[in-house]
């Protein structure tokens, strides 16, 4: 079974991060671990890690399917995760690895967010920051942010020193950037996520203080207020949007991204529990004759009807178009899904002629999966089914 990874935890951004702020994070990513700027022998890794992490997450389908398997994870950790209840305590000895005051800065600072000790939190922020955003804004965004979400454990560990750190500002300052691992209890679903981000301790004036590095806070609290304002409709447009994306409302069935979706699950059935299965695709023509749209559209709609009510509860139909649809067919070796098929493609030609005035055409595609993804499964009954369209037609030439 392939191992599966936390893209989100990868790049370091939260799970509904914008895609900009991916955008930037993969950027600062590739500054730290790419070859030509990192000697270290596992940097080359780490960077593959990175681009694949960055590819799925900025693809919009792509981001979506993983997001699912994602939250599958996460729901099967949460029962076995729980967010410490307990202060975390100041000045303790981490392990780190870093200049103890710089490690202490980072380190008390979460642990004053989690006391909401936001006075405490805000002393420890740099001069630098304070320049751009006050005391007040600095409160409002914190607070946005613990209406949805409780911050947990916190771990540090030393990732680069710099001597001479450039801030937004223009000035250059010594610094220490440390990997935090976070734990976050989201607070409207109950789940708890562990993550890890990226901070900065900057010596100023022979004190180590925060870096947070941003300009202006009101784009992050405004993302926080909207997303606590209303996160039960969030969700439901969210699913909405989901739901859209994967099916053709009009013909009431899965589209081709649904369609792949079953394959995915499909294909990871297949490699965890080494079950077959097979994708047959139906080419449903109309008589020449039939011209007026809204019959096609009925037929057609009709035909959908009856391969999804030919299948088994564990097998998927879906429209791709044009007169093409699809099934995907669990457990089913080559022979039961030819003969699966040949069943579907009865009863279509049957009830469509028992409801119509005329004959309808529907030619049949299949392969068995053996190892492909899931488009390119897609793909290869295509051709066949055109493979199969052409020789029909050419049987038809033919004089008796």
């Amino acid at each position: 079974m392939e191992c599966w990874e936390d893209y989100y935890g990868l790049l370091q951004v939260h799970p509904q991060a914008a895609p900009e702020i991916i955008q930037s994070a993969y950027k600062r990513l590739c500054k730290m671990y790419h070859p030509d700027v990192n000697p270290d022998p596992s940097a080359a890794g780490m960077m593959r890690r990175i681009n694949r992490a960055y590819e799925t997450l900025q693809d919009t389908d792509a981001r979506r399917r993983y997001h699912r398997e994602w939250e599958r994870h996460n729901t099967a950790q949460s029962s076995r995760v729980e967010v410490r209840e307990r202060v975390i305590y100041i000045d303790r000895d981490s392990g780190e690895s870093g200049t103890p005051g710089a490690a202490s800065a980072v380190r008390n600072y979460f642990a004053y967010l989690r006391r909401r000790d936001y006075k405490s939190a805000y002393a420890l922020v740099s001069d630098e920051d304070k320049k751009c955003f006050g005391y007040g804004a600095f409160v409002e965004w914190q607070e946005s942010v613990s209406a949805l979400y409780e911050v947990g454990e916190t771990r540090l560990k030393l990732f680069k020193r710099y001597g001479a750190f450039k801030t937004t500002s223009g000035g250059k300052l010594p610094a220490e950037e440390y990997t935090v691992t976070l734990s976050e209890k989201d607070k409207t679903t109950g789940r708890v996520s562990e993550y890890n981000l990226t901070k900065y301790a900057v010596l100023e004036m022979g004190v180590w203080r925060v870096y947070l590095g941003y300009r202006d806070l009101a784009p992050l609290m405004l993302q926080f207020k909207a997303m606590a304002s209303n996160p039960k409709e969030v969700r439901l447009l969210t699913l909405w949007e989901q739901h859209k994306a994967a099916n053709d409302l009009s013909m009431g069935m899965p589209n081709r991204t649904g369609l792949e979706e079953a394959l995915e699950r499909e294909i990871y059935r297949f490699k965890r529990y080494a079950r077959p299965f097979a994708l047959g695709v139906f080419s449903v023509s109309l008589p020449t004759y039939v011209l007026d749209p809204g019959t096609r559209e009925r037929v057609m709609k009709y035909a959908g009807y009856v391969i999804s009510a030919s299948v088994r509860c564990v097998d998927s139909a879906a429209w791709l178009g044009d007169g093409l649809f699809a099934v995907v067919l669990a457990e089913s070796d080559k022979p039961r899904a030819a003969a699966a098929l040949r069943r579907i493609t009865k009863s279509v030609r049957h009830d469509i002629s028992a409801c119509f005035d005329f004959d309808i055409s529907v030619t049949a595609g299949m392969s068995e999966y053996a190892g492909q993804k899931g488009g390119a499964l897609i793909d290869t009954c295509l051709v066949r089914l055109r493979a199969a369209s052409a020789q029909a037609e050419a049987m038809k030439r033919i004089p008796v």
